[in-house]
């Protein structure tokens, strides 16, 4: 039997519904992100997608940090949060005005400083909202994805007031406490689910490898992970050796080669192709088995296969699949 290819896809589909012509291409694919709002519009693709390839896994992708500013018709359960959700656990500016980070959209307070409301802090009263959803809806999945994992919030906006005292917290405060109540939302996810619940994030955020299987790093390679020597590419190959199993290198079509070829360089990375796409077949290459780890060798990164030789060049952002006689 063929060794099969050392490629490992993923499908980062954001949208809120997905067409049954869809469902065999993405189920090609060995972890699957689903935004939630498909647990409702249509939850019989879930267990069709599993029943094609009972080998995929399956994480529901949320968004805890975030609500829309107004009704979106397709995506029901984002209108019943919002209609539900006291006022009091979104977060706030010191002039009592919504944070915005992304456009349309307010974010909602997971720091420790959020109020209590009915005996339960935001992240609380998310994840029982969460869990009692996907419940009652009985979906089959195999974890969850978090869509902005990230340990501080100063940056957001200079005059957050999570503590609603109406002055702007001190940004050493106001991100401990933001990094703490994130630790409670992944500690709440997690609660209850058997050893083998899967938890991703984004935003490649080291403090919170110990609670996640793996991180997205959107865009790869990042410039804000602490070293920016070929566009961070060194930096975020040093983090995602130790992210976990499920770590993902998000491409674009005009540089799906070069992460394709970086992601074989290690054994825990899966590619994906912007959102809602799927890796195309003719990338799919027969590696065969890695013969050892990756080494530079003048300049590149580079790594034996049985079947190819992958080099990539960092600094111009380029790569080769060298296929061996």
């Amino acid at each position: 039997m063929a060794t099969k290819a050392q490629v490992k896809t993923c499908v980062y589909w954001t949208a809120s519904t997905m067409t049954a012509n869809m469902v065999p291409m993405v189920a090609k694919s060995g972890l699957l992100i689903i935004d939630i709002e498909n647990t409702v519009n249509n939850p019989e693709v879930f267990r069709e997608i599993i029943k094609i390839n009972p080998n995929t896994k399956v994480l529901i992708y949320i968004n805890p940090m975030e609500m829309w500013d107004r009704d979106i018709s397709d995506r029901p359960l984002g209108q019943k949060l919002k209609s539900i959700t006291p006022t009091e656990f979104s977060l706030k500016r010191t002039d009592k005005s919504p944070v915005v980070f992304w456009p349309n959209m307010h974010m909602m307070n997971l720091s420790m400083h959020c109020p209590v409301i009915n005996k339960v802090q935001y992240n609380e009263f998310y994840v029982n909202w969460l869990n009692s959803v996907l419940t009652a809806n009985n979906i089959p999945a195999h974890g969850r994805f978090v869509d902005n994992g990230t340990a501080t919030v100063s940056w957001v906006d200079a005059r957050i007031d999570a503590d609603n005292d109406g002055t702007k917290d001190p940004a050493a405060a106001l991100d401990n406490s933001w990094k703490s109540g994130m630790i409670k939302l992944f500690d709440l996810l997690r609660k209850g689910k058997d050893k083998d619940f899967i938890l991703v994030s984004n935003k490649a955020e080291k403090s919170f490898f110990f609670l996640n299987n793996g991180s997205m790093f959107e865009d790869f390679p990042n410039n804000y992970l602490g070293d920016t020597t070929a566009g961070g590419w060194y930096r975020c190959m040093e983090l995602a050796k130790k992210a976990g199993p499920y770590t993902i290198f998000q491409s674009h079509p005009n540089n799906l080669e070069f992460v394709l070829a970086s992601s074989l360089l290690l054994d825990n990375v899966y590619i994906c192709l912007d959102q809602n796409r799927v890796i195309p077949e003719e990338y799919l290459i027969n590696t065969g088995k890695p013969l050892g780890d990756y080494y530079e060798n003048n300049g590149l990164q580079c790594r034996d296969y049985e079947n190819y030789l992958i080099e990539v060049n960092p600094e111009n952002k380029s790569a080769r699949f060298i296929k061996r006689k």
